[in-house]
């Protein structure tokens, strides 16, 4: 994707993740990034979040589970959930972009989820109006690229 793709307000979503953090407090940021995890907008109160790297694993990890999903004979996978004991994060869709949200550890899994999609759902209608800009799951048509890029990433993972 080149810049000229990218035409949009970044300032508006960034306000909405800033909003969404401090209306749900047991979150301690929120990532946006496009389909193939170029990052939006961030918003953290923890410094110990890195947007890049969750906008890129989000997208790779969402993309993955949406051809796992497609398998099953649906278009996209509705979320995807990790708990750890530091953290629990959930993925979900945006209109064409993903919304990766930093819970707290222990955080009550229905309590992020549903604020988390009251806040996707508004970005996906703001996403539409700025449509055109992301070319969203290009890469669920060639699940080996998909599976590439995950192999990828997780070497640069364990670099780190």
């Amino acid at each position: 994707m080149s810049e000229e793709d990218i035409s949009i307000d970044t300032i508006a979503y960034q306000k909405s993740l800033e909003k969404f953090l401090g209306d749900f407090e047991l979150a301690d940021g929120a990532v946006l990034s496009t389909g193939d995890g170029l990052l939006i907008a961030s918003a953290a109160q923890n410094a110990s979040i890195e947007p890049d790297a969750i906008a890129a694993m989000s997208a790779s990890m969402l993309a993955l589970a949406d051809t796992l999903v497609g398998q099953a004979g649906r278009a996209y996978a509705d979320n995807l959930i990790s708990e750890a004991e530091s953290s629990t994060l959930v993925i979900l869709h945006a209109g064409e972009l993903i919304l990766t949200v930093v819970g707290r550890p222990n955080v009550n899994i229905g309590m992020i989820l549903s604020a988390a999609r009251r806040t996707a759902n508004l970005i996906g209608i703001r996403a539409k109006k700025d449509e055109g800009f992301v070319k969203g799951h290009e890469i669920l048509k060639d699940p080996e690229a998909l599976l590439q890029r995950v192999r990828q990433e997780l070497q640069e993972m364990r670099r780190m």
